[in-house]
């Protein structure tokens, strides 16, 4: 609510605020209440040494295929892609940059799309993820979205340029 309220305020009112609050977490508290909020998540295409895409089973989707990822929490993007597939499958990977930032919505999100190399591991299931597999690239399961066909082509085809 009080950041509605705060949005309502015109923006040079804002601005005089902020030069004359004298504590600077006033002016955080001021910056973060007008900004909009939106959630931050990972994503990759992890490819292992044959050039092979892992997709995850998720136990939570109509659509129940997808490459991983996850939502951040507190650290940076590189660490949070790292835990999200050791926790889904207890695989290590190599990440190996980031290929382009993705805006969503439903909810309001930005997705950060990384390549990645598996390096190790042993799958282990869990209650979100079912199930691994490597595919050949075009050989995609059934119940994989187009949405996410179209985010691997993507990074992909940026590595062959």
């Amino acid at each position: 609510m009080m950041s509605r309220l705060i949005r309502k305020i015109p923006n040079r009112w804002l601005v005089w605020m902020y030069v004359r609050f004298p504590i600077k977490g006033m002016k955080d508290w001021l910056v973060y209440r007008s900004q909009s909020k939106f959630l931050m998540a990972v994503l990759a295409v992890v490819t292992n040494e044959a050039g092979e895409v892992l997709l995850l089973k998720h136990t939570y989707r109509k659509d129940p295929w997808g490459i991983p990822g996850g939502w951040m929490q507190h650290e940076s993007p590189k660490e949070a892609l790292e835990r999200e597939i050791f926790e889904e499958t207890a695989f290590k990977v190599q990440v190996d940059g980031m290929a382009k930032p993705v805006y969503a919505t439903k909810p309001h999100r930005i997705e950060l799309l990384y390549k990645a190399r598996f390096l190790s591991g042993t799958f282990r299931p869990n209650e979100e993820i079912s199930a691994y597999q490597f595919c050949k690239v075009g050989e995609w399961p059934a119940g994989l979205p187009e949405s996410q066909v179209n985010l691997i082509q993507a990074v992909l085809e940026e590595e062959r340029v």
